[in-house]
């Protein structure tokens, strides 16, 4: 069972004392999507796994008796795991995973569930969850951001961050494609002589706090801590619905996710969307996307959150080592109550166990065939050569 999420080993202390870890999650193989936002998108509880299976060619996708719209999901901690009883709660901690009603009182989490004389298969309204009398879908106008950590502590780069922006600055593609966008960075570097990137500086002193075991490179969450901070002082993204950050080696198609996100319903608690299936924090940092109102709220919160979690440690006791973050980011909303809704196909990620095929499943190196991947966004493409190869074959095959 794909229930537990693949993440690092658990941290280790160098000699000088300094917290070493493995490296964190960057939480497919080529999604084909259902034309249409309709086919694209189901609101949180179930994803488009139609979609998703006719991509894949494991046949046709079972028929649920569930829901017609479920707007968000609480935290993963509220809910139910694999094994439990989810009636009670109606929600399922593994990101993927949906409570049916299998007998009468008697909740299931499942990734599907097929009915039988048996088993009834139905989505019962969650008690946690009700649906918000008050969401509505919010106009698709972006603010997007990137980081380029410029002094990682490797010894040997992986990710050309700065490369792979400057190819977009210079095309015009990705994050420069949003209707407002920035790129934050601790160094001093340029997307084209003139144009600056956005430096932010370590005033917690927790940029280079713990490092990475497999890379070398320091965990980011100082960095993008301070890029928020930043995001708030500048005050542009208010002009936006959404406000979603870009990995550096994300090849990201804008036009893609707007027919997804417009129909999109967010609640006045505002929503963030996680992005990876079958594992237990599906908020992959490859693509991040919040609603204004859900990103205010994390912007708003920044400090005690780095006060009230144990985000260096990492969770479940430092099992997981420290949090990228993506995952802070998820703690925290989890944490003040801002709902998760569940879109898997808004990315394409080699990361993400629930993306790759059955023949990849334990390559954790897995990089997408751009020329079947229709999705918003691709992830990772770590060399100027691959990102462009890649967003070039998307584009040939799918438009932007």
């Amino acid at each position: 069972m794909q229930a537990a999420q693949e993440i690092m080993e658990a941290g280790e202390t160098s000699d000088a004392g300094m917290l070493v870890v493995a490296a964190e999650p960057r939480r497919s193989w080529g999604k084909v999507l259902a034309s249409g936002a309709g086919a694209l998108l189901l609101c949180a509880g179930a994803g488009a796994t139609g979609a998703r299976l006719a991509a894949r060619g494991d046949g046709a996708a079972p028929v649920f008796h569930q829901l017609e719209q479920i707007i968000a999901k609480p935290a993963p901690d509220t809910c139910a795991k694999t094994k439990e009883d989810c009636f009670s709660v109606g929600c399922c901690a593994i990101s993927g995973y949906n409570c049916f009603e299998t007998t009468p009182g008697v909740g299931e989490c499942m990734k599907e569930c097929i009915p039988s004389a048996t088993k009834k298969c139905i989505q019962t309204q969650p008690i946690m969850d009700p649906i918000l009398a008050d969401a509505d879908p919010k106009e698709t106008s972006f603010y997007c951001f990137s980081t380029y950590m410029a002094e990682t502590g490797q010894t040997k780069k992986t990710v050309d961050e700065l490369g792979n922006l400057q190819l977009q600055y210079s095309r015009n593609i990705g994050i420069f494609q949003c209707d407002m966008w920035q790129v934050f960075t601790e160094g001093d570097a340029e997307l084209a002589p003139g144009v600056p990137f956005v430096k932010v500086y370590d005033t917690d002193g927790d940029f280079h706090i713990a490092k990475r075991k497999e890379t070398g490179s320091w965990i980011n969450t100082g960095l993008h801590a301070a890029a928020w901070k930043a995001i708030v002082a500048e005050g542009k993204y208010k002009a936006a619905n959404w406000v979603m950050k870009l990995d550096a080696d994300a090849v990201f198609v804008p036009s893609r996710l707007r027919p997804i996100l417009a129909g999109q319903m967010v609640p006045a608690t505002g929503v963030y969307i996680e992005n990876c299936q079958y594992v237990e924090y599906g908020y992959f940092g490859n693509l991040e996307i919040f609603s204004l109102v859900a990103f205010d709220t994390l912007a708003s919160n920044i400090d005690a959150c780095k006060a009230s979690l144990d985000w260096v440690v990492g969770v479940k006791g430092g099992k997981y080592g420290p949090m990228g973050e993506d995952l802070f980011a998820q703690q925290c909303l989890d944490s003040l109550g801002v709902p998760r809704a569940s879109n898997y196909d808004v990315s394409t990620d080699g990361a993400c166990p629930g993306d790759r095929p059955k023949s990849e499943k334990k390559n954790k190196k897995y990089v997408p065939d751009c020329k079947y991947a229709a999705t918003p966004q691709i992830h990772p493409l770590k060399t100027v050569e691959a990102f462009a190869a890649c967003y070039d074959a998307t584009v040939a095959a799918f438009g932007a």
